[in-house]
């Protein structure tokens, strides 16, 4: 495991080491520098929080305001118009 993803799990508490999990940080390190938009889905409970936060904390935007959109609260056929 990286030193880089081992702060990340520190600095955000997760537990965790499995390859999936691990996987997911990873890729949540390696998009954080990029503009692309990214949509976060998995089953409920399995933390999906925490994986736009770790973007949002490493990106170019850290000290802008974070701000969480559930598509799922959104009706059907306005998630385009909210977004």
């Amino acid at each position: 495991m990286s030193n880089e993803l081992q702060n990340i799990k520190n600095r955000f508490g997760i537990i965790g080491n499995f390859p999936a999990l691990n996987r997911a940080l990873e890729k949540a390190i390696q998009v954080a520098p990029t503009d692309i938009s990214v949509l976060v889905i998995g089953e409920s409970g399995v933390g999906k929080e925490f994986i736009p936060k770790i973007i949002h904390s490493e990106s170019k935007r850290k000290h802008q305001p974070y701000i969480v959109v559930n598509c799922g609260a959104i009706p059907e056929g306005t998630i385009d118009s909210e977004l």
